[in-house]
């Protein structure tokens, strides 16, 4: 959801506030922000009118606009501001931001009533004092005001983001809280210039902003030290959880999307439509969990990931037969079938909101083996993703997978990942070991010790 942020003025007798007010509302819009304007239209009569309530109660922060002209007259103002005041208070904003504007003292907004937002103000940070107060500008009152929320509207993405976003956001909102300076030393240990510093200190917003630096990926490598300098002010089962979260930021997002099969694909194994084959150059099947943990922004139970065992023992069955007994094993931990029971139309169906995959490794199958296997079971399971892992094969040695493309039934739904080099993949697990070794609390890995 979209933070939202309430706004008490009275524009409507100060011309300096509606200066104020429409300076900051269009900042705060382009910065991400859903704001609601309060109207002096909804004060009707001795009650308010519902939308005020819903709104105040509703808000993630709030600002209050005091004039001269408003301030000589604050019964709504002084109330809304009470009301917001009041929830700080108890923890349901992360703010109360008061603007005194044009010839207003802060003593005389405090006889008018004002007292508790302007002493929270001084108690959150160093007093503004006369500063505040004193024929100040329109313009000052407003970037004061927008130094306090930090820019949001660049980083929003899709739905999914947002979400993966404010998870991680919640363990940093944590770790401020236990000690205010964690979030701002860690942004260092990213790497951030001074410039990107002062979001991270705003008041409302700095832990979003920096939720999506650590998962933006351009610092994969300096996330263990900002880990791990977050670590004095979080519980042992929320830095794990913190880890495990920013672990798969490492994958490049336009890659990750191979892993999300056609939508109309995953609705019914009755529609005919099949879910793609991936050609993937991974050693790892880790790997391949992480391309789609990136994909599906790290959402919790949105996938089911299996991988087949090596060195199986052998039988008197042919290679083929052997594989595809094997994948089926592997399938009941997918799909979640009870022993005994048939692994058929009777037990397995298509999960909605839950994506399947199967992945193997071309470099213990024939290609001719895999792609047989692989057409099988997306005839019995549509909506099955099978990734092929390729790592080791070299292009058109003869040993890989170029024949995965060339068969009936494969043609029209084989995907080549964009490739990964054996570098990055080797990056990426020493980045895991790094991440492992601060949660487990040994320090950070040298690159000697990782291997």
């Amino acid at each position: 959801m979209t933070p939202r942020i309430f706004i008490s003025h009275g524009a409507g007798k100060d011309a300096c506030v509606r200066a104020v007010l429409d300076n900051i509302v269009p900042r705060l819009v382009a910065s991400g922000y859903e704001v609601f304007v309060d109207a002096e239209k909804l004060r009707a009569g001795d009650e308010w009118h519902d939308v005020l309530y819903r709104e105040m109660y509703q808000c993630d922060a709030a600002i209050v606009l005091l004039g001269p002209e408003t301030v000589a007259a604050p019964r709504w103002v002084r109330r809304e501001a009470e009301v917001l005041v009041g929830r700080f208070k108890v923890g349901g904003l992360a703010a109360v931001l008061p603007g005194l504007v044009g010839d207003v003292t802060t003593a005389e907004a405090r006889r008018q009533g004002f007292d508790a937002l302007l002493s929270l103000q001084a108690a959150k940070q160093p007093p503004w004092g006369d500063t505040l107060s004193s024929q100040a500008s329109a313009l000052d009152v407003a970037d004061r005001i927008m130094a306090e929320f930090s820019p949001l509207g660049s980083r929003a993405g899709d739905q999914g983001a947002r979400d993966w976003a404010r998870r991680v956001a919640r363990y940093l909102e944590s770790a401020r809280r236990r000690s205010p300076d964690s979030l701002v030393d860690a942004a260092r240990r990213l790497g951030l210039c001074e410039d990107e510093l002062v979001h991270v200190k705003a008041r409302i917003g700095a832990e979003l902003y920096l939720s999506h630096r650590m998962l933006s990926g351009g610092v994969s490598e300096k996330l263990p030290s900002a880990v791990e300098w977050l670590k004095p002010a979080l519980g042992a089962d929320q830095l794990r959880q913190l880890s495990a979260e920013v672990m798969p930021s490492w994958v490049d997002q336009e890659a990750a999307r191979c892993f999300l099969p056609d939508g109309a694909a995953t609705k019914s194994a009755d529609s005919g439509a099949c879910s793609p084959v991936l050609v993937f150059n991974a050693f790892q099947e880790w790997t391949a969990e992480q391309y789609v943990r990136r994909a599906l922004s790290n959402a919790p139970d949105t996938y089911s990931l299996g991988a087949l065992e090596r060195g199986l023992p052998e039988d008197d069955s042919s290679s083929a037969e052997e594989l595809e007994a094997s994948c089926r094993a592997a399938l009941r931990q997918i799909f979640r079938v009870p022993p005994r029971m048939p692994l058929d139309s009777r037990t397995v169906r298509p999960n909605d909101g839950t994506l399947n995959y199967l992945v193997l490794s071309a470099a213990d199958h024939t290609p001719n083996d895999v792609s047989v296997v692989a057409a099988s079971l997306r005839r019995d399971f549509p909506w099955l993703v099978v990734v092929v892992l390729t790592g080791g094969i070299e292009p058109g040695s003869g040993d890989g997978c170029d024949g995965l493309s060339g068969l009936d039934g494969l043609s029209d739904t084989v995907v080549v990942v964009p490739p990964i080099t054996m570098e990055a993949e080797t990056a990426a697990y020493r980045l895991m070991k790094r991440l492992d070794a601060v949660v487990q609390g040994s320090g950070i890995l040298s690159s000697s010790e990782v291997i």
